[in-house]
């Protein structure tokens, strides 16, 4: 799990070459959107291979999950949640929005796995706080602290009601297109 986890924050390193390399929006988008559709296209060839799909299991064990094993893989849908934020929205909001899922969604995973507190549907009230904190001092680095929290409120709320592979596409996309909205009305 802890491999897994560790995967989630390669969504820093996506804000960082977003926010450091100087890219157009556009090249940023394509370079994602291209990443997803080879990632799509891998998912596609081993649902009809089960020979690539145990070779993909052997090789990428350490950071799969379970739910992994069959449709579409959660780094599919990570990129695709990441390309359509940067597609959508500002880039502050989409790399607020990237760094809610990178921060928030291993924090809620690990917290809320290991200490015991009350559930709210399948997950913990910890967790959940876990990811409201780490994902709001994630926007916190490109809004100020109303926003943040708003932000860290979303993150957390899709991480609960999402599914446990769906977070990976609702948490960029919901955080970023929350703050757009609501920095656009500020």
């Amino acid at each position: 799990m802890l491999g897994r986890k560790l995967f989630h924050a390669s969504g820093i390193l996506v804000v960082l070459v977003y926010r450091l390399v100087p890219l157009e929006r556009w090249l940023a988008a394509a370079l994602l959107w291209s990443l997803v559709a080879l990632l799509a296209g891998i998912d596609l060839l081993r649902a009809r291979s089960p020979a690539l799909q145990a070779a993909f299991q052997r090789w990428l064990r350490l950071i799969l999950d379970k739910k992994d094993e069959h449709g579409w893989n959660g780094s599919t849908l990570y990129f695709a949640g990441c390309a359509i934020a940067v597609t959508t929205t500002s880039p502050d909001a989409a790399c607020a929005g990237i760094l809610a899922l990178a921060l928030g969604d291993p924090s809620a995973a690990i917290i809320g796995s290991n200490l015991r507190s009350p559930r709210w549907g399948k997950v913990s009230v910890a967790g959940s706080l876990a990811c409201f904190v780490a994902a709001s001092l994630g926007c916190r680095i490109f809004f100020g602290w109303p926003l943040s929290l708003a932000g860290g409120a979303a993150a957390s709320l899709l991480e609960a009601i999402s599914g446990s592979k769906f977070d990976n596409l609702v948490i960029p996309v919901g955080v970023a297109l929350l703050l757009a909205l609501l920095g656009a009305a500020s």
